[in-house]
Formats: C-alpha cells, sequence, structure tokens
C-alpha cells in the first residue's frame, strides 16, 4: 500500500514535470494597448491559468485549453496590457493543487511611445484626409467656376449674336474689280473668285496685284460698313480690307504696318491675324461664312463667324486713306477647291432685333431674361 501510494506521487510529480514553463510573447499594439500571449504544453489534465498584476490581483483574460492526440493538454491565454500596468506575471496550476509554475514580464512605459511606423501611419492618414478634402474643394471650386463659366460663355454668345445682329444693319454693297484681279483669278458676276492656273489675257493696269488677290470697287473712308463674305471648305484663304494706295507690284507682309487688316487661314486649320505680330485664332467651329464690319470712326475691323453667329476677333488701328474689301483666294489646286464668294446680307425687321441695352450681366440675375437672335442667313448656293 505504502508502494503504490508512493508511486502515485512520483506520477503527480512526473506530470507536473511534463508541462511545461509559461511562455509569454508580445504580439502587438492593439485597441491602445500591448497584447501578451501566455503558452504552455504537456499538461496531463485541464490546468487552470491565471494573469496577476504587480499587487498580484487576478487580471480579466482570455484563454483557450485544448487536447491534442496523446490525451494531453495545451494552454493559451491573451491579456492586453494598458499603459502603466508594471509587472505582469502569468500562472498556471493544476486544479486541487497548490503547486503552480509562473513567468513574469516587466511592460515598461517604452513600449507605449509612438514607433516609428505608428508616426508614418498617423502621418499618411492625415495627408490622406488632407488630399481628401483638397479635391473635395477643387471639385467644388471646379464646379462653381464651370457654372460661371458657362453662364459668362452664354452672356458672350447673346452679346455676339446681338452685336452681330446690330453690325448687319450697315449691310453695303460689294462687288469685286476685275482689274485689280492676277490674271490667274477669275471673277464671276462681280461677286466670285477663284484661281486657275491658267492665266487670263488681261490689259496691264497699274491697280492689278501682282499677288494673287483682289479687292472691291467700294472703297470706305467714313462710317460703319459690313460684309459677308461665302469662304466654303477651303483650306487657304484670306480676306479683311487693305489701304488703297498699297504697293500693287511687289510682296508685302499682312500687316497693320503695310496697310492690311486681313484674317487669314492655312493648311485647312491655322486662323491667324497680324495685328502687327502674328496672332493665331481658334474659332469654335471652322469657318465657312465670315462676316466683316469696318467702323472707321470706332476705328475698329471685326471678323464674325455668321454660322454661330460668333466674334472672332476685332484688330483696332488708326485708320487713314481708302480702305477696300480684299480678297486673295487658294492660289493652288485643292481637293475641294470652290470659289470665294461675296454674299448678300438678310437681315431681320428691326422691331425683331435684339437691342444691346437689353443684354444684361452674366452675374445678374436676369441671364436668362434677353431673347436669343435667330436670323436667317442665305446658304452658299444662294449667294
Amino acid at each position: 500500500m505504502a508502494l503504490l501510494l508512493t508511486l502515485l506521487l512520483s506520477f503527480i510529480k512526473l506530470g507536473s514535470a511534463l508541462s511545461s514553463t509559461p511562455l509569454i510573447s508580445i504580439m502587438g499594439y492593439v485597441d491602445g494597448g500591448i497584447e501578451l500571449l501566455c503558452q504552455s504544453s504537456v499538461w496531463l489534465s485541464q490546468p487552470i491559468v491565471k494573469w496577476k498584476g504587480p499587487q498580484g490581483h487576478d487580471l480579466s483574460s482570455d484563454s483557450k485549453i485544448t487536447a491534442n492526440r496523446h490525451g494531453l493538454f495545451d494552454v493559451e491565454s491573451f491579456f492586453i496590457v494598458q499603459e502603466n500596468s508594471g509587472s505582469i506575471s502569468c500562472f498556471i496550476q493544476l486544479p486541487n493543487q497548490s503547486q503552480r509554475i509562473e513567468s513574469r514580464i516587466w511592460i515598461r512605459e517604452t513600449f507605449f511611445q509612438l514607433s516609428s511606423w505608428h508616426l508614418a501611419s498617423i502621418a499618411l492618414g492625415l495627408l490622406c484626409f488632407i488630399l481628401s478634402v483638397g479635391i473635395i474643394a477643387v471639385k467644388m471650386f471646379s464646379s462653381k467656376y464651370m457654372r460661371n463659366n458657362l453662364k459668362e460663355l452664354e452672356w458672350r454668345k447673346k452679346q455676339s449674336e446681338a452685336e452681330l445682329t446690330q453690325h448687319q444693319k450697315y449691310a453695303v454693297e460689294v462687288t469685286l474689280d476685275p482689274d485689280t484681279a492676277h490674271p490667274q483669278l477669275y471673277i464671276s458676276d462681280l461677286k466670285s473668285v477663284i484661281f486657275n492656273e491658267a492665266p487670263q489675257d488681261v490689259p496691264y493696269m497699274e491697280k492689278r496685284f501682282l499677288r494673287k488677290c483682289v479687292v472691291a470697287s467700294q472703297g470706305f473712308e467714313t462710317g460703319k460698313h459690313y460684309w459677308e463674305v461665302d469662304v466654303g471648305d477651303n483650306e487657304s484663304w484670306c480676306l479683311g480690307v487693305c489701304q488703297d494706295n498699297v504697293h500693287r507690284n511687289q510682296y508685302e507682309t499682312y500687316s497693320s504696318n503695310n496697310g492690311y487688316w486681313v484674317l487669314e487661314l492655312k493648311e485647312g486649320h491655322k486662323y491667324f491675324i497680324l495685328d502687327p505680330q502674328r496672332v493665331s485664332i481658334f474659332p469654335r467651329k471652322p469657318l465657312t461664312k465670315v462676316g466683316v464690319f469696318l467702323d472707321c470712326e470706332g476705328r475698329t475691323i471685326s471678323f464674325f463667324n455668321v454660322d454661330d453667329k460668333s466674334l472672332i476677333y476685332t484688330l483696332t488701328h488708326q485708320f487713314e486713306g481708302l480702305l477696300r474689301p480684299y480678297i486673295k483666294p487658294p492660289s493652288y489646286i485643292e481637293k475641294n477647291r470652290a470659289p470665294i464668294v461675296i454674299c448678300p446680307v438678310t437681315q431681320r425687321p428691326e422691331r425683331e432685333s435684339i437691342s444691346q441695352d437689353k443684354l444684361t450681366s452674366p452675374n445678374t440675375d436676369n441671364e436668362n431674361s434677353s431673347p436669343e437672335a435667330t436670323i436667317p442667313f442665305l446658304s452658299r448656293n444662294d449667294c
């Protein structure tokens, strides 16, 4: 009997020896604290695990005990340490036994100081927040800017339409002067001009241009005058006004310094004006019919896109002497070459035209109250 009791006590001691000393691991930062893991294995029966603070008081924790295939038990227990917790112990013992094994860890305040990656994550979060706020602000500003810009464009469109309507009241009869045309320019009905490779047998005249161009029989020194020119789908042309005394037997640059105020197209899409330096023009739509308004007293010449009733450009200059409408058609063979034609201007009745006085600023509440100008223009076939 005594031998049996001795063997039993030895077995119990052996069972206690089989169990491993608790291993405490630091898992990382969780919920503002540091998560600890206490592990021990090879227990003959289900053990009891407890976490205790510096004063020996029990601490609440989450534990998991599992049995392996040999019938021995493994234990895992998690505990989150808050700042200033000090010394933390993990106790494991068998039920109804006073003997226990433990491990202790000391958590210093330095563990709770922000690590570099933590600071980096906070900085990245702040940066993302600032960028998000910035993007939202930019979108709001862009949306407001676009609305204001659309209002401005709409107002300018109405103003341009009204301006064109007013100018059409000053429509004048413009006819081409064949005696000024280059021999390779063919004139029809004093309204149409086209280039031909075969020159005509025409008499020499001092007013005939060496450049392949032509001017009108009419000249203007005072008053306001408006006419329209159908340029079609030609890939190059030039039109406007020139002084009557420009040099006709030599080539000169299209510039106000040389007495030319013209709008020119090259290569089918390059519009420009020399004012006197070259100014590139970017109309909203390709130009097929151009309105020209000359205000001698106002010292301006304005070009309009008749199709969409928009202002293209306005030249300002101190004009001197007699000015004549000027046209230079394409001077080489193009795929879709067509005549340049001076068209009659169709006006709306005076009572239906829009007055400049009725146009309001795009910033007022009455911006949509002005009626739009809709003027019937002649098509190319009617010119």
